[in-house]
């Protein structure tokens, strides 16, 4: 497994993303014990989500090492991005290669028997379809007949494989796997499949940035069936590691109350997945 290491403790590089340096005058909450590396919360992501977590600039940008730099200032840590494929991710934080995750990641009943969370943000998924395709879909069921793409291990995978099976015999329904969100996309963009199925900010922030090309397809959805409540996405903590979860939640609470919360939703245009 390969890990990128993104040290984003420089200030002209927290700078450009919005990213402060660590107060030196700051009243430090308390901070995880047995960190990876002293100092720094090394925070696990995949950086291929806009405006979710990417690479602007050579710097990692979106609301995911945004905010979680900010709950990291809360405890006069700085933070140490660790950028490798969504596939990588639980198994990198079990390996202990970082101490938290922060990356979209849906608060699930399978993935709480094995991780603990700290909740930020309101999640959710959309079909997104080439601009004249014509095609709408109100469930997932509805991708029955379709070839659709979408990421490996993710909810979205999930949520189609769950009804793939009762598709009706001449309505076959084709997955085509990928790494990230934006190879996803990029199949559609191509014609090589109809849909694909990723999280709501990030076709938002496809059709804002291309509208004559994509569409949305769908309502926002919860990938748990119809009139089931949207999973909640947060950071997530090894198991049992109480002393880790509470000064997350402790940092959350503070960068909260301090406003960098909102100033990141808005700045990202993400105010639909405001937790509170």
């Amino acid at each position: 497994m390969r890990f990128k290491f993104l040290n984003t403790m420089l200030v002209v590089c927290g700078a450009a993303a919005g990213l402060a340096a660590v107060p030196a005058q700051a009243q430090c909450l308390p901070a995880p014990p047995n960190l990876v590396e002293a100092g720094y919360l090394t925070v696990g992501t995949s950086l291929t989500a806009p405006p979710m977590g990417f690479m602007k600039d050579d710097t990692p940008s979106g609301f995911d090492p945004e905010f979680i730099t900010a709950v990291a200032e809360k405890m006069c840590l700085k933070t140490k991005i660790v950028n490798l494929t969504f596939q990588g991710l639980f198994p990198g934080l079990i390996a202990k290669k970082f101490d938290v995750i922060a990356s979209q990641i849906g608060i699930t009943e399978p993935r709480k028997e094995m991780f603990d969370f700290v909740p930020v943000f309101v999640g959710g998924l959309r079909l997104v379809t080439q601009k004249d395709s014509g095609l709408t879909f109100k469930t997932e069921s509805d991708v029955c007949g379709q070839a659709a793409s979408i990421v490996a291990g993710s909810t979205q995978m999930a949520a189609l494989e769950r009804v793939k099976g009762d598709c009706p015999a001449g309505k076959p329904m084709t997955l085509k796997v990928f790494s990230n969100q934006s190879e996803a996309l990029n199949e559609v963009g191509k014609g090589t499949v109809n849909v694909a199925y990723v999280d709501w900010p990030v076709a938002a922030f496809l059709i804002q940035q291309r509208p004559k090309d994509f569409v949305e397809a769908s309502p926002v959805l919860s990938g748990k069936g119809p009139n089931t409540e949207r999973n909640r996405n947060g950071i997530v903590i090894r198991k049992n590691e109480t002393a880790t979860q509470d000064a997350v939640a402790a940092g959350v609470k503070a960068a909260m109350s301090a406003g960098a919360y909102d100033e990141i939703l808005k700045r990202w245009n993400l105010a639909d997945g405001d937790i509170r």
